[in-house]
C-alpha cells in the first residue's frame, strides 16, 4: 500500500505554488524580452508586412477560376467542388450554356471565404481544372461583401494579384492536366 504525504495546510501550499510558478514564468518572459531588446538573441518573428513570408509551393491560398482560351469560364457547373467542400461554402447556380460544346455553365459561382477552411478539396475534385488555389495569404478587410468571392472576382484575379507582386495564371492550355490527375488518381479520366 502506497503512502501519500499531505501537507497540514493545503490552502497555504496552493497559494505558494501558484505564486512560485507565476514568478518563474514572469522571469522567463522578462529574460527573453531583455535578450531580444538588446539583440543578444535572434527573434523568430517575421516583420510582416515589411518582410513577406515565403510559403512552399504546396501552400493553398486564395481561390481563382481559370478561363478557356476564348475567355469564357472553364467551369461546367458539375457541382463536384460544392459537393466535396467540407465547409459547404461554395454556391453554384447552373444555367444552359449558349455554347453547343458545353452543356452547362455557372450563372452564379460564389465562395464564402469566412467559412472556407482552405483544404483544397474543391481544387482536387474539379474534373475540368476550373478552380485553383493561389499563393495569396493576405486577405484582410472589414466589409461583409468582400468575403464572398463572386464569379467575376474569381475570374479576374490576375489583375488583383499583380498589384501584390504575384501573377496568378488564369488562362490554361486545354492539353495541360492537373498534377494529381497525371499521377493516376482512380476514377478521373480526361481526354
Amino acid at each position: 500500500m502506497a503512502v501519500v504525504n499531505v501537507t497540514r495546510n493545503p490552502e497555504k501550499s496552493l497559494k505558494n505554488g501558484y505564486l512560485a510558478t507565476s514568478l518563474v514564468g514572469l522571469g522567463t518572459t522578462l529574460k527573453t524580452f531583455t535578450k531580444q531588446l538588446f539583440r543578444l538573441e535572434e527573434s523568430n518573428t517575421v516583420q510582416w508586412p515589411e518582410v513577406e513570408y515565403k510559403y512552399s509551393d504546396r501552400f493553398k491560398g486564395a481561390h481563382f477560376l481559370t478561363k478557356r482560351p476564348d475567355g469564357k469560364v472553364r467551369c461546367t457547373a458539375c457541382f463536384l467542388c460544392a459537393t466535396n467542400c467540407p465547409a459547404q461554402c461554395i454556391t453554384i447556380v447552373a444555367g444552359e450554356s449558349p455554347d453547343k460544346g458545353v452543356e452547362k455553365y455557372p450563372v452564379r459561382f460564389e465562395i464564402d471565404i469566412l467559412r472556407c477552411v482552405f483544404c483544397g478539396y474543391c481544387e482536387e475534385a474539379c474534373p475540368v481544372d476550373a478552380i485553383r488555389m493561389g499563393h495569396e495569404y493576405s486577405m484582410a478587410g472589414l466589409a461583409e461583401d468582400k468575403w464572398v468571392y463572386t464569379k467575376d472576382y474569381l475570374l479576374n484575379r490576375e489583375a488583383i494579384t499583380q498589384t501584390l507582386g504575384e501573377k496568378q495564371v488564369s488562362e490554361k492550355d486545354e492539353n495541360v492536366k492537373h498534377d494529381s490527375v497525371e499521377s493516376g488518381l482512380p476514377g478521373i479520366h480526361r481526354k
